[in-house]
C-alpha cells in the first residue's frame, strides 16, 4: 500500500509549476495516461478540454472523461480506474460528494488511491480527500440538500480549505474551524499545492496552517 496524493486550489497560476513537476515525480511514469471525473456534467466538455491542454505541458494524457450525474457510463468509470491517476475537478463539493455516494465509488477511489494509481483533486476534489467537507463552506460553496452524510474519502487527516487568502478575518476562520473540529487545517492558496506520498506530507508555496489549541 503506498498512498498517492495531490491537492491543489487550482491549476491556473504559474506558480504551480512546482507541484505539478512533484505531481510529474509522484505518477512515476512518462505519458502517464489520466482519467477525469467532474463535479457535475460538462456537456460541451470546456472544463475537460482545458484540464487535457494543462496536462499535456508535461506529457500526460488526460484521456478518459466519466461524469456522474447526467451522462454516468458505468464502462467509462471503469475506463478511469484503469487509468494512472484519477483527477476530481472542482466544482460544488456537496454536490460531487452526493453523486459519488449514488454511484457508489467512494470506497472504490480509497482503494485506487491506496493501491492502483495517483488521485489528482482540484478545490472542491482536494476537499473530497480529507475527512470531512464542510470546510467546502468556508470558500464559498452552497449545501447541496439532497447530501446528508457529509463524510469525505478520509485519506488525509487534515482539513483543506482552498482560495485562502492573507486577511485577518479568514485567517481567524480558519483558526476557529481548527479548534472547534480539533484538527489541522492547511489553507491553501491559488497556486499552492499538497503532495503526500505514503505517510510523507509535502507543502508547495505559503500554506497558511492552522493547529487546534
Amino acid at each position: 500500500m503506498m498512498l498517492r496524493l495531490a491537492l491543489y486550489s487550482d491549476q491556473i497560476t504559474p506558480a504551480n509549476q512546482p507541484v505539478d513537476r512533484a505531481l510529474c515525480a509522484l505518477l512515476g511514469t512518462p505519458q502517464a495516461r489520466i482519467g477525469y471525473i467532474p463535479s457535475s456534467s460538462d456537456p460541451s466538455r470546456r472544463y475537460f478540454l482545458t484540464k487535457q491542454h494543462y496536462y499535456q505541458q508535461y506529457g500526460l494524457d488526460l484521456c478518459v472523461y466519466a461524469e456522474l450525474d447526467d451522462a454516468f457510463d458505468p464502462e467509462r468509470i471503469e475506463a478511469v480506474f484503469a487509468c494512472d491517476a484519477t483527477h476530481l475537478s472542482g466544482g460544488n463539493t456537496f454536490y460531487f460528494l452526493y453523486w459519488l455516494q449514488r454511484r457508489g465509488l467512494l470506497e472504490r477511489l480509497r482503494h485506487y488511491a491506496a493501491y492502483r494509481g495517483v488521485l489528482i483533486g482540484t478545490s472542491a476534489g482536494a476537499i473530497l480527500l480529507t475527512p470531512r467537507i464542510d470546510t467546502a463552506l468556508l470558500c464559498g460553496d452552497q449545501p447541496y440538500a439532497p447530501l446528508t452524510n457529509q463524510a469525505g474519502l478520509g485519506l488525509v487527516d487534515f482539513a483543506f480549505v482552498p482560495h485562502s487568502v492573507d486577511t485577518s478575518e479568514h485567517q481567524q476562520t480558519l483558526q476557529h474551524y481548527a479548534a472547534t473540529n480539533q484538527c489541522l487545517v492547511y489553507g491553501c492558496h491559488d497556486g499552492d499545492g499538497i503532495i503526500v506520498r505514503g505517510k510523507r506530507c509535502e507543502l508547495f508555496g505559503n500554506i497558511q496552517i492552522f493547529a487546534p489549541k
